[in-house]
């Protein structure tokens, strides 16, 4: 395989990756490829150009769905994938390598220093880091059996919290709750089957930014002593009141360095707190009902929420 050693994401939805990822790829040597999981394969990028879509479309996705006799990499689909042969994991594992290439750009792949750009011969020796997010939680089997040396991280996360971030935009309690549920499930699974799978607590990396990037790099094998500074990612957050308030930057992508001891500053501890308020007591009711054993499994407490 192209790619040696790569860390590999399992998120949810609104469920506060973003920092997880800045953290990761502030390491000089951990690149991204060309974003989420999901769109190295389809064209659902805003940045890149007409003719990568269709490039996309036409040379991975659909040939993919072909191959494969399935959707792999649809992030709605909730259910496990079945083996793919050894020629089409060398083929995904080329366009996931190619990737880091295409993404040359300051969202993801510009800078490896604050001052200092990549080439393209530091880029390719660079450890590939990828996003796979919801139903993507399905593609850990065959990326198991492809990467052997990956590090695997799932960043789980008060379910309250993501169901009013997607209730928000309009998808049902109902259904985020159902997906909550079978996510959690698969992430402690794999925990328990895998030396190489580690869960970590989104509330830990909100409460003590510098303590989680410590406990990240040493779950990553990498060396924070090469990292002078952590890029992070202008993006907004919910205050007390439901409003939503940037602490730096004007625009989503806007990139900023701070030192390490600075994270602290720039996160909102209580960020749970106001998600959860603007959701209704009825709202709050009808997830825990479907996913509040879930919660518990993880140790969030569900009659705090009632």
């Amino acid at each position: 395989m192209h790619n040696q050693k790569p860390i590999l994401l399992n998120c949810f939805s609104r469920g506060g990756s973003t920092l997880l990822v800045s953290m990761l790829l502030s390491h000089p040597y951990v690149c991204n490829t060309a974003g989420e999981t999901k769109k190295v394969f389809k064209a659902k990028t805003n940045w890149e150009p007409r003719h990568r879509k269709i490039k996309k479309r036409y040379l991975y996705d659909i040939p993919i769905r072909l191959l494969a006799g399935q959707d792999i990499f649809h992030t709605g689909w909730m259910a496990p994938r079945k083996p793919v042969s050894p020629y089409l994991q060398k083929y995904i594992d080329k366009i996931l390598y190619k990737g880091r290439f295409h993404a040359m750009i300051p969202k993801h792949n510009l800078w490896q220093y604050e001052n200092l750009q990549y080439t393209r011969e530091e880029l390719a020796k660079c450890r590939m880091l990828t996003k796979a997010l919801d139903g993507l939680i399905f593609t850990v089997d065959m990326f198991r059996e492809m990467y052997p040396d990956a590090t695997f991280i799932a960043l789980i996360r008060n379910g309250l919290a993501i169901a009013e971030g997607r209730h928000r935009r309009g998808h049902s309690i109902e259904k985020v709750a159902k997906e909550y549920n079978i996510i959690i499930n698969r992430m402690l699974a794999y925990a328990e089957e895998m030396p190489n799978y580690n869960i970590l607590r989104y509330e830990e990396m909100v409460n003590d930014p510098p303590v989680f990037l410590e406990k990240l790099y040493r779950i990553c094998d990498l060396d924070l002593a090469d990292v002078p500074k952590i890029r992070v990612e202008s993006r907004p957050v919910m205050n007390k009141d439901g409003t939503h308030q940037r602490i730096a930057g004007e625009y989503d992508t806007q990139l900023f360095w701070y030192d390490s001891k600075e994270l602290s500053q720039l996160v909102k501890p209580d960020i749970n707190e106001n998600q959860i308020k603007n959701l209704s007591l009825a709202d709050r009711e009808k997830f825990l009902a479907i996913a509040g054993e879930s919660m518990e499994k993880l140790g969030y407490s569900v009659k705090a929420h009632l």
